[in-house]
C-alpha cells in the first residue's frame, strides 16, 4: 500500500473547538475506491510446454492431459490521502483530519496464454479460449466485487477523522500515521478476502472433471 500525505492547514495558535469538529461534510467527496480497467493481452507464442512452466495450477498426468492455457492477472493497491491540520500553540496539540482518501485497486496485468501449438480457429484453440476467458472474467468480477465493499467501508467508516469530527493528536505526523493505520485497518482485511476469494472462484474451473471435458469437446488435441 501507497501511503502519501501532505499539511493543507495550519492555523498557528488556533484551534478547531478543541478537536470538536466543524459543519457536516460530504464523505462521498472525501473518500473514493477507484479500478482502472484493462483489457486481457492474448499470447500465441509459447508451446504448451512453456505455458506448464508458468502455470500453477493443476497439473495433468498423461499426455494427453496437458497445460495449454493460462491466465496470469496481477493487480494493485494503492492508498493516497490528503489531510488537514489546526495547532494549539498553547497545548501543542493539533487537531487532524483527512482531506481526502483514495483507493485504486486495479489489475495490472490480464495476460492470457494459448500455446502455439493450436492454430488460431481451431476446435482446440476455441476450447482453450473459452476456458481461460472464463478465468478473465472470474477475475474482473470478483474484483469488481471488492471495489465496491471497499468502497462502500471506508465511506461509511467513523474512525478515519474529518473535517467535521477531527482528530486530536500530540503532533501532525503522529495524526498522520493514526490516519494511515485506520485506513488500512478497513482496506487490507478486505484485500486478503478478494485474495482468497478470487484463488478459490478460478480453482473451481480448474479441476481434472472441468479438464477431462474441454479435451472431450475437440479432436485435434
Amino acid at each position: 500500500m501507497l501511503l502519501t500525505a501532505a499539511l493543507l492547514a495550519a492555523g498557528a495558535g488556533a484551534t478547531f473547538a478543541q478537536c470538536g469538529g466543524g459543519p457536516p461534510v460530504n464523505r462521498n467527496a472525501i473518500f473514493h475506491v477507484v479500478n482502472v480497467p484493462i483489457l486481457p493481452v492474448y499470447h500465441h507464442d509459447l508451446s504448451t510446454a512453456q505455458i506448464q512452466g508458468l502455470a500453477t495450477s493443476v497439473k495433468f498426468n498423461s499426455r494427453n492431459m496437458q497445460e495449454p492455457g493460462l491466465t496470469a492477472a496481477e493487480q494493485s493497491l494503492d492508498t493516497s490521502y490528503q489531510c488537514g491540520a489546526l495547532e494549539n500553540t498553547r497545548s501543542h496539540r493539533v487537531c487532524v483530519w483527512a482531506d481526502s482518501v483514495e483507493v485504486d485497486f486495479s489489475y495490472t496485468k490480464m495476460d492470457v496464454y494459448i500455446s502455439s501449438q493450436y492454430p488460431e480457429g481451431s476446435c482446440a484453440y476455441r476450447a482453450i479460449l473459452e476456458h481461460e476467458d472464463q478465468h478473465v472474467a472470474i477475475n474482473q468480477a470478483v474484483l469488481k466485487k471488492y471495489v465496491a465493499l471497499m468502497k462502500r467501508a471506508i465511506r461509511y467508516d467513523r474512525t478515519i477523522p474529518s473535517k467535521d469530527r477531527p482528530l486530536s493528536a500530540g503532533s501532525f505526523k503522529q495524526g498522520q500515521e493514526i490516519i494511515a493505520a485506520r485506513i488500512a485497518k478497513i482496506i487490507q482485511p478486505l484485500y486478503r478476502r478478494y485474495k482468497r476469494e478470487v484463488q478459490q472462484a478460478n480453482r473451481w474451473i480448474d479441476t481434472m472433471g472441468n479438464y477431462r471435458r474441454i479435451q472431450a469437446k475437440c479432436k485435434d488435441w
